[in-house]
C-alpha cells in the first residue's frame, strides 16, 4: 500500500515538471514570434555637438533632441529603448557656418544616420531635415565676492579685521552677454551669534540665480574672523575750525571734544590722540545758527563703533 501512494505521489511530480516546461516553452515561442514581427514607434534621441571652439559656449536655444519613427523587429526596437541613443555632430562637418550658429544636415536615408543611432531597421521619418547648434562668445571675467552676513559678538568680544574672505574675489565664464552684467557674486548666508572665539569655515558660492552655462572658480570660499576681547576707550580731541573767513575770529566752547570707541585690549595702548581729528566747517554755518556740526574725519582702522559724545559746539564771532 504504501508503495501505491509513493508511486502516485512521483508520477504527480514528474506531470507537473512537464506542464511547467511546455508552459515556459511555448511562452519563449510565443515571445520569439512577437518579437521577430515588425513594429513601427515613435522615439526622441539626444543630440549632442563636438569640438565646439574654446572661445565658444554652447547655447540652450540649440537643437538638443530629435524625434523619428523607426520601423524594425522587436528585437531591434528593444535593444534601441534598453541603451540611450546620443546623435553627435562635429562642429567642422557643419554644411552651414557663420559666427554664432552651425547648420547641420540629416538625411532619414542616410547610412551614417543609422550608423550613429546604431540601429539596423529602418528610419521611416524625422522631424526635422536640419539641426542649428547656436553659441555664444565665452567670456572670463574676475569679480569680488560678497558675504551675506549677520555676527552677532558675545558681549566684551569682537574683531579688528572682521570678516576676512579668502580669496576674496572668484573668476566667472559663460556666455558674454550675461557675464557682463554680472558685477559681484555671493556666498551662502553666514549667521553667527555670541561669537567669542576665532572662527574658520568654508561657505559656497551661491549660484542658484545662474544658469547651467556659467561656470564659477572656485565654487567655495574660507571665512575667517579673528576674535579678541575688547574694551571701551576714549581720548580727548581738540577741535579745528576750517574756512573762517579773513579778519574774523572764532571762539568754540568746548574746545575739545570726547571720542568714544571700542578696540581690542591688545592695540588699547596704541590709541593716542594724534590718531584723532576733528573738524568744524564755518562755510556750512547758516547765519541764524549759534552752532557748528562736528566731523571725524581721522580715526585709528583698529577701533569700532566709533562716537563724539557731542555732534555740535557753540561759537562766538569776535570782531
Amino acid at each position: 500500500m504504501p508503495n501505491r501512494i509513493s508511486n502516485r505521489f512521483s508520477l504527480k511530480k514528474s506531470n507537473v515538471k512537464t506542464f511547467f516546461f511546455f508552459l515556459i516553452f511555448t511562452s519563449l515561442l510565443w515571445l520569439f514570434i512577437q518579437f521577430s514581427k515588425n513594429y513601427t514607434r515613435e522615439v526622441e534621441v539626444a543630440v549632442q555637438y563636438t569640438n565646439i571652439p574654446q572661445d565658444k559656449i554652447f547655447n540652450e536655444e540649440s537643437d538638443q533632441a530629435l524625434r523619428m519613427v523607426l520601423n524594425g523587429n522587436g528585437f531591434r526596437l528593444m535593444s534601441h529603448n534598453w541603451k540611450k541613443r546620443i546623435l553627435e555632430f562635429n562642429v567642422e562637418d557643419a554644411v552651414i557656418s557663420d559666427d554664432n550658429q552651425y547648420y547641420f544636415r540629416v538625411n532619414k536615408e542616410s547610412a551614417v544616420l543609422k550608423n550613429k543611432l546604431d540601429f539596423k531597421g529602418r528610419v521611416l521619418s524625422i522631424q526635422k531635415d536640419t539641426l542649428r547648434l547656436k553659441v555664444d562668445l565665452n567670456l572670463e571675467k574676475k569679480i569680488p565676492v560678497n558675504i551675506a552676513q549677520d555676527i552677532q559678538y558675545a558681549v566684551g568680544y569682537g574683531s579688528d579685521k572682521g570678516l576676512v574672505v579668502s580669496p576674496d574675489s572668484v573668476m566667472i565664464s559663460g556666455p558674454s552677454q550675461v557675464i557682463d552684467t554680472i558685477e559681484r557674486i555671493y556666498t551662502e548666508n553666514l549667521n553667527l551669534e555670541g561669537l567669542n572665539v576665532d572662527y574658520t569655515s568654508e561657505l559656497n558660492i551661491d549660484v542658484s540665480s545662474f544658469s547651467s552655462t556659467i561656470k564659477v572658480v572656485p565654487s567655495k570660499v574660507e571665512a575667517n574672523i579673528l576674535v579678541s576681547k575688547f574694551t571701551e576707550g576714549n581720548q580727548k580731541i581738540p577741535i579745528t575750525i576750517n574756512n573762517i573767513p579773513e579778519g574774523v575770529e572764532i571762539k568754540i566752547f568746548p574746545k575739545e571734544i570726547t571720542v568714544v570707541y571700542r578696540v581690542g585690549l591688545d592695540k588699547y595702548n596704541e590709541i593716542s590722540q594724534r590718531d584723532f581729528m576733528v573738524v568744524a566747517d564755518y562755510a556750512k554755518v547758516s547765519e541764524e545758527s549759534s552752532f557748528l556740526t562736528l566731523e571725524l574725519v581721522n580715526k585709528p582702522g583698529s577701533i569700532h563703533d566709533v562716537r563724539l559724545q557731542e555732534k555740535q559746539v557753540q561759537f562766538v564771532v569776535l570782531k
